[in-house]
């Protein structure tokens, strides 16, 4: 009795040492997700969580499993699910890879320290580094407040937080990050660990500068192994780390760098195997949507010569980055997600994290989360809570943290011999009576399954105590005798008694692989029947098979199997086929939606159930209701009327292809004109024309032509009817077309720059036709300018592409010679200004001048030109100046020379 005393002072002391793990047993995370760890092993979803969070969030539970509160960083939430007094406002971040996690303070069973890491995600979110703040669970009615916020012990930060005991008799806690040495916001190649005591936080870091790394991404996991000797760190860019860790002196080690030989390269999630010999690794390809999504599952043997050459991958597909955890089963938990935002209702589980390779057996969407998402994180916990041993010693030395049994199998639970310890057993978290390190499990039963732990004081108060456990699953024996009733479904003979049988359908249990024989030689032999999903039995009406139930682990039961056959009806329905239109005219396949409300309508009051074959109907799988999408086949009409094969009528579902109605894509338009007129296709029921008008259709027509005077979309539906079988088949059909506007050009103006080395014409238009240019009504061009156009008499034509006609205008471009000689041979006798005709030219003046600007001559544009002479005498040989006045009082400047 006096040790059995020290025993219980020693877990008073020491509660940390000899924690029931029941720390962890509840999990909130992601978007209003959670789950718990309950003492017989099993893990259920948990839907009343408030929290909602893209990555960090933390949580804590008692001793016994009951939930304590949870936070995601910025508010902290009381086990009823509200938030605490004073529990929001906290310096972590739901953007934050690990925004928070929890330690209680040691001695204590009511003070606990919130440890939080920030993370800036834009130029107006401050980045508040690592703090911590504190919670009493004696206030508030036992439900707790928040006493302290936001103690800042580093400025700038990583977004990791890692934790472990530092041993079972120094009652103190390391909590890790890192950060840059300077706490600047510089690289990072620090690490930090900060000792909780019962006194409270020690704001005095133990410091480890990294040797030559300098990591320049944040983000990423950070943990401990269970034993406390082993750290790992995730640097998504900035790549994955182990070192060494001294819990004695809190000194970080041995960094070395593991090369990841995947595609997806960046390094997120993380943790390590129960047994500590096992790195567990999620990686994914890059942050980018658009690019697709890529994550890897990884396993990393630390105990290999090349630790980056061990790796196994798991499991590869096209999701988003995520967390990893350990549970308190001795399972790794799995984070999914599909996008940042976008999460996925499960979690995936390595079953056996202990075993090598594929062997650890990672199961996708493991765990249900009854509709509420998984996101990127999921909750850490101080370490050691997972630190413990198994019960189960396999033959190769190794242990198993589970194992599976069949019934009546035996087993030795085998914890350490400690001579003179106490141990103190459970079984789902209720003490069983067992003396010393052995417990023996004889000729197995269902109630044998569950949890197994024992808790181990040393007699030599100088040990620690230790904690191991394993979980022990009965295997399901399977029904020794099964039955199985077949409507005899063959359409070439179903009253005979023979019929297709799917024997597979008691495969659909995964526990067991099930092998029919047809009798007990057979079965001797292991002459199973090969074709299962198609038997055809041979012996009518009734006939029992025998079987044998094999589970995973390969035990063996055999039992038999009684079928029996019921004559069934099946006639062609007497309502004839139903009938529908195709979906698609464009495509080569006839397709439709049939309404499977019609068809049990033919047969009301009596109730009916539909199905698209015979082998659904058998199975009684997949009733099909509403709008069903078939390209024509039959469906089956299982008439309930209270037999046990009731009769089956056929109904053949036809598909009517649609009218062909076809016009032109586009008509033209001219929009001067009074109009264009559209006919349709002969031989409709009903014509209905359409126009769309800023984004709704308005009726314009219901005769087959139709005269349309504005430009847009438009669409035509018909109506066709046919006779079939006495039934008339109505189905309409659309097609929709674009009139185009155009017409001829308006001139709007006409620019022309004369009298210069490159005269110019430039005109604008408007219109809603495309346009093309032309001075010769030969060569046209796109652009409405023309350069270097000689001085003359021009007729400007606009020509509409779309054929709506062509506008003209006549201009003229002036100029005059640069030089003349009247001498009278024929060639430049006269000097003229050109470009001018009619009663512009008749109304305009030309002025010469000689140098010293006395007028020499005056001439009309319309006349001959000036010959040289004044006053009846030759002038000399030089320059000459002249002026024009146009019409519109438009003057003209300008020389030239006269030679001789």
């Amino acid at each position: 009795m006096k040790k059995i005393a020290a025993s219980f002072i020693l877990l008073l002391l020491c509660p940390l040492s000899l924690f029931s793990q029941g720390e962890t047993a509840n999990w909130y995370f992601g978007k209003k997700a959670g789950i718990r760890f309950n003492n017989d092993g099993t893990v259920e979803a948990l839907e009343d969580s408030a929290v909602n969070t893209f990555e960090g969030c933390a949580s804590i539970s008692d001793n016994f499993g009951n939930l304590l509160f949870y936070t995601d960083g910025l508010r902290v939430y009381d086990r009823e699910h509200r938030v605490m007094p004073n529990g929001t406002g906290l310096f972590g971040d739901p953007s934050s890879t690990q925004s928070a996690l929890i330690v209680p303070q040691p001695e204590s069973s009511t003070i606990f320290y919130i440890f939080t890491v920030d993370t800036s995600i834009n130029a107006n979110d401050p980045d508040n580094g690592f703090s911590y703040s504190v919670v009493d669970l004696s206030l508030n009615g036992g439900y707790g407040a928040v006493t302290t916020k936001n103690v800042i012990l580093i400025n700038n930060s990583s977004e990791k937080l890692t934790a472990v005991i530092k041993d079972c008799f120094d009652k103190s806690i390391w909590v890790l990050t890192m950060a840059s040495e300077n706490d600047t916001n510089g690289p990072i190649d620090t690490f930090y660990a900060f000792e909780v005591t019962s006194t409270g936080v020690n704001t005095a870091a133990v410091k480890t500068k990294l040797n030559n790394t300098q990591i320049q991404d944040p983000r990423g996991y950070l943990k401990l192994n269970p034993e406390g000797d082993k750290i790992a760190a995730a640097n998504v860019t900035s790549g994955l780390f182990i070192y060494d860790f001294d819990a004695t002196s809190g000194i970080v080690s041995n960094e070395q760098q593991i090369n990841i030989l995947d595609d997806n390269k960046n390094p997120y999630g993380l943790e390590f195997s129960p047994n500590n010999r096992f790195l567990y690794v999620q990686t994914y390809n890059n942050d980018r949507p658009d690019a697709g999504f890529s994550s890897s599952l990884l396993q990393y043997d630390l105990s290999a010569p090349d630790i980056a050459e061990s790796m196994v991958l798991l499991d590869k597909r096209g999701i988003y980055r995520g967390a990893l955890q350990l549970g308190p089963d001795g399972k790794i938990y799995r984070a999914l997600s599909s996008t940042y935002q976008e999460g996925i209702p499960y979690l995936g589980v390595i079953e056996k994290p202990d075993e090598a390779g594929l062997a650890a057996n990672y199961l996708h969407n493991r765990i249900d989360l009854k509709g509420n998402n998984s996101t990127q994180g999921l909750p850490p916990f101080i370490q050691s809570f997972f630190s413990k041993k198994s019960l189960v010693q396999n033959a190769d030395g190794t242990s198993s943290s589970s194992v599976a049994l069949c019934v009546g199998d035996s087993l030795s639970l085998q914890a350490e011999f400690l001579p003179n310890a106490t141990y103190l057993w459970e079984k789902d978290g209720l003490p069983i009576a067992v003396a010393g390190n052995t417990y023996n499990l004889n000729a197995v039963g269902p109630q044998d399954g569950g949890r197994y732990s024992v808790d181990i004081i040393p007699d030599d108060p100088g040990l620690c105590p230790v904690y191991a456990e394993s979980l022990i699953e009965i295997l399901e024996v399977p029904e020794a005798s099964m039955q199985l009733t077949q409507c005899d479904l063959d359409l070439s003979n179903s009253t005979d008694g023979f019929t297709s049988i799917d024997l597979d359908r008691f495969n659909l249990d995964e526990d067991f692989t099930y092998f029919f024989y047809e009798d007990d030689t057979d079965r001797q032999n292991d002459a199973f029947i090969a074709n299962t999903s198609n038997y055809i039995n041979t012996e009518a009406f009734q006939q029992t098979l025998l079987f044998k139930a094999v589970n995973s682990k390969g035990c063996e039961y055999f039992g038999e199997l009684e079928i029996e056959v019921f004559p069934v009806s099946i006639t062609p329905s007497a309502s004839g086929p139903l009938y529908s239109c195709d979906l698609n005219s464009d495509d080569e396949i006839l397709s439709a939606d049939f309404d499977m409300n019609e068809i049990a309508s033919r047969y009301a009051p009596l109730t009916v159930e539909i199905y698209n074959s015979l082998d659904e109907l058998a199975l009684e799988q997949n009733i099909l209701t509403g709008l069903y999408r078939s390209e024509g086949q039959s469906v089956y009409v299982l008439l309930q009327d209270g037999t046990q094969c009731p009769g089956i009528e056929i109904v053949d579902l036809m598909v009517n292809p649609l009218p062909d109605v076809s016009l032109s894509d586009e008509y033209l338009l001219c929009t001067d004109s009074s109009g264009i007129n559209i006919t349709a296709p002969e031989g409709f029921e009903s014509y209905t024309w359409y126009q769309n008008r800023s984004g709704s259709e308005i009726q314009i027509g219901d005769i087959q032509n139709i005269r349309l005077t504005e430009a847009g979309n438009y669409r035509l539906e018909v109506v066709a009817q046919n006779m079939i079988g006495g039934q008339v088949i109505t189905c309409s059909n659309s097609t929709s077309f674009e009139v185009i506007g155009s017409n001829r050009a308006i001139i709007e103006s006409v620019e022309i720059e004369e009298f210069s080395t490159n005269n110019k014409v430039e005109i604008a238009v408007r219109g809603d036709g495309i346009y093309e240019y032309s001075l010769d009504g030969f060569n046209y061009q796109d652009e409405p300018v023309f350069e270097f156009v000689e001085p003359g008499i021009y007729t400007i034509r606009i020509r509409d592409l779309n054929g709506c006609g062509i506008t003209e205008k006549e201009i003229s471009v002036l100029g005059y010679p640069k030089f003349f000689t009247p001498n009278g041979d024929g060639i430049n006798d006269f000097w003229q200004i050109t470009g001018i005709q009619g009663e512009t030219a008749a109304e305009s003046r030309v002025y010469i001048y000689d140098r010293y600007g006395r007028i020499v001559t005056q001439i009309l544009p319309n006349d001959i030109g000036w010959n040289g002479r004044a006053s009846a005498r030759d002038l000399p040989a030089a320059d000459y100046w002249f002026s024009i006045i146009l019409k519109n009082g438009k003057e003209y400047k300008g020389h030239f020379a006269l030679k001789r």
